[in-house]
């Protein structure tokens, strides 16, 4: 199996995720409108921040959001499984500033909604493993471990804003609010670039 990776795809998620990032800074009037509903639905995007913010941290910084910004866990439990990564100076330089990013995407989305504390998040390398399997189809042999090399972990980085890519695209259809469309509207033309 032939996987191929497109830079504009890359490209595309993360203007995406700037873009949604964006209208979470809109003053608080801006979102009065805002079905509850819809708050419901742009509060989604939390569980992929959590995810990235913690997954980046450790893997450049072996540490997380506990000693970072232990203020955005809302007394969460700790990741489970995560470790610092085994990355050449320039990917773990790339992967920091890729995950205080992450950081200040936290912040933009609880500052619009009320948010909630972080879930319990598994990021062992055999929660990675299952899921390359079933992308594959078959068991990878070695297993394989996201922390083991700068490779491994950048595919992994791929893997997970994909998935929260489609939820985004997803709720979509769901929002009733027009500031709420009207954002997604203005996101979309870049998803699948």
């Amino acid at each position: 199996m032939t996987m191929v990776f497109s830079t504009s795809t890359t490209t595309s998620t993360a203007t995406a995720i700037v873009l949604v990032s964006l209208i979470l800074l809109l003053p608080s009037s801006y979102s009065s409108g805002v079905p509850k509903s819809d708050l419901d639905l742009l509060e989604f995007p939390l569980n992929l921040e959590y995810l990235e913010a913690e997954f980046f941290l450790w893997g450049s910084l072996g540490y997380g959001l506990d000693k970072v910004a232990p203020n955005l866990t809302m007394g969460g439990p700790p990741p489970v499984g995560a470790r610092r990564a085994n990355l050449d100076h320039f990917t773990r330089d790339v992967i920091r500033q890729f995950a205080f990013q992450e950081v200040g995407h936290l912040r933009a989305i609880k500052n619009t909604v009320k948010g909630f504390p972080r879930p319990l998040l598994n990021l062992s390398a055999a929660s990675f493993a299952t899921v390359m399997d079933n992308a594959f189809g078959k068991p990878l042999e070695p297993p394989f471990d996201p922390y083991a090399s700068g490779l491994n972990f950048l595919l992994a980085s791929y893997v997970i804003p994909y998935v929260g890519l489609t939820g985004y695209v997803g709720a979509n259809s769901k929002l009733e609010g027009a500031i709420s469309k009207r954002g997604l509207w203005e996101i979309l033309p870049f998803i699948g670039r």
